[in-house]
C-alpha cells in the first residue's frame, strides 16, 4: 500500500503494480527463436561495420566463466572453476577484435557437435554476405570438430586452425622434432623453438589432417603443442605462431 500511495495510485481503488511474478512471464515469454535474432543482430551490426567486403576474416571462439548467484536458471556447478556459473560462448574476429556474437549457454563446456553447428551456421551467413572472403575458424583443442573438418572439404575460402591434445601417436610422429630440439638445448644451454608439419587421422577423423607441432625446450623442460587445419600453403613456424 505504501509503495502504490509513493506511485501516485489510490491503496485500494487504483490498479495494483505490477508485481514479481508479472516480471517472471515476461523473462519466460522469449522464446528461442527471440534469442536467434538478438544472436543475429549482432551479426549483422558485424558485417555493416566494414564499408566493403574484407580480404580476409579469423573467427575466435571460446566458451568462458561467468559466476551466478541464487536460483538462476541452467546455471550448473563446473569442475573446472569450482564455482556455479553460466559457459557463455563468445565470437570475435580475431584480426580487428570485433564482437560477433555471443550466446549464453548452461555451465558446462561446449560439446564439439554444438560448436560445430554453431559454426556451420554462421560461416554460410557471413558467406552470403561476403562471397569472396578468406574465412578462418580458430579456437582450442576442445573445439577440434570432426563434423566441422568434413563439412570445411566442401566449402570454398573456408579454413580452420584449433589446437590438439597430445598423445602417444602424435609424440611418435614428432620424435626426430623433439629429439632434436632436446639435443640442441642439451650442448648451447639455450631455449630452443621448433617446428614441424606432418599428416596425422584420429580415430574419428573422416581423413588425414595437417598437424603442426611445437617443441620449446627451455631449462624449465620440454613443451610439446600442436594445433590441427585444413591450411597448407602457409609454413610451419609462421601458421602456428
Amino acid at each position: 500500500m505504501i509503495i502504490k500511495t509513493s506511485s501516485g495510485r489510490l491503496p485500494q481503488s487504483r490498479k495494483d503494480l505490477t508485481s514479481q511474478p508479472t516480471m517472471s512471464r515476461l523473462e519466460n515469454a522469449v522464446r528461442p527463436r527471440d534469442l536467434y535474432k538478438t544472436g543475429k543482430t549482432l551479426i549483422d551490426h558485424f558485417i555493416s561495420s566494414y564499408p566493403v567486403q574484407p580480404e580476409a576474416i579469423v573467427l575466435d571462439y571460446d566458451d568462458t566463466d561467468h559466476i551466478t548467484y541464487g536460483q538462476q536458471e541452467l546455471t550448473l556447478f563446473n569442475q573446472y572453476y569450482q564455482d556455479y556459473c553460466y559457459m557463455p560462448l563468445h565470437i570475435y574476429e580475431g584480426l580487428s577484435g570485433k564482437l560477433i556474437t555471443t550466446i549464453l549457454k548452461p555451465g558446462r563446456r561446449s560439446k564439439q557437435s554444438d560448436v560445430a553447428a554453431i559454426l556451420k551456421k554462421l560461416v554460410s551467413y557471413l558467406r552470403k554476405h561476403w562471397p569472396k572472403t578468406m574465412i578462418v575458424v580458430r579456437g582450442d583443442s576442445h573445439f577440434a570438430s570432426s563434423d566441422f573438418m568434413l563439412w570445411c572439404k566442401t566449402q570454398p575460402s573456408t579454413g580452420f586452425i584449433t589446437g590438439l591434445a597430445g598423445n602417444t601417436k602424435l609424440h611418435e610422429l614428432a620424435r626426430e622434432t623433439i629429439q632434436s630440439a632436446e639435443r640442441e638445448f642439451k650442448q648451447y644451454g639455450k631455449p630452443v623453438k621448433r617446428y614441424h608439419s606432418f599428416r596425422y587421422k584420429a580415430g574419428i577423423w573422416n581423413s588425414p589432417q595437417q598437424v603442426v607441432v611445437k617443441v620449446k625446450v627451455s631449462s624449465m623442460g620440454t613443451n610439446i603443442r600442436y594445433i590441427v587445419t585444413n591450411i597448407e600453403c602457409i609454413r610451419a613456424k609462421s601458421l602456428y605462431e
